[in-house]
């Protein structure tokens, strides 16, 4: 039988000092964690804090804890059961599609929309090697955020999503005939 002492919790970053971690050292943590996110759902830094607050209450944890637990998940470390149900809920949630573009919306060109995919893409990596670079995230949440007015689109995700199978629908377009000579 498991004691409650025993059971799994969220790995804690050792600190220098022996006391409660000092604010700016929780800031970085959620700073990182929000970078973490934004690359994984993918979102702005603002939805990446909310994810981040639903995870805390629905696990009973405080904000802390929730960003320590997407850390510990990205390192692939085991994560408390509450704490990795609530993570795995609220981001379901957070990938949940909208409504569809407004009626006046049209495609973008393809050469374009696969630019733009291509550089969420490529910032997204970065992100998540990098999770605390604050200049990566101002260019991931740049890049998500063109992607939604690219698309018509107010999440991220269902932005990136949407221009996925708009260029998966154009490589299945037949081509010009060929010319006969």
């Amino acid at each position: 039988m498991d004691h409650p002492a025993e059971q799994l919790r969220t790995p804690v970053a050792p600190t220098a000092s022996t006391g409660p971690p000092r604010p700016q050292e929780l800031r970085a943590t959620a700073a990182r964690a929000a970078g973490v996110l934004m690359a994984l759902v993918p979102c702005t830094a603002a939805k990446a804090r909310r994810i981040l607050a639903e995870v805390a209450m629905d696990s009973g944890t405080d904000v802390r804890e929730s960003a320590e637990a997407v850390l510990a998940a990205q390192a692939g470390q085991p994560l408390a059961p509450a704490v990795e149900d609530a993570l795995r809920e609220v981001l379901a949630r957070a990938r949940t599609l909208p409504g569809p573009p407004a009626a006046s919306w049209s495609p973008p060109e393809p050469e374009v929309l696969r630019r733009h995919v291509n550089q969420l893409r490529a910032v997204r990596r970065r992100a998540l090697a990098d999770p605390g670079d604050l200049s990566v995230r101002g260019e991931l949440e740049e890049a998500a955020y063109t992607l939604c007015v690219v698309m018509g689109q107010r999440s991220a995700h269902g932005a990136l999503l949407a221009a996925e199978e708009l260029i998966a629908l154009n490589r299945l377009k037949p081509g010009m005939p060929a010319r006969s000579g």
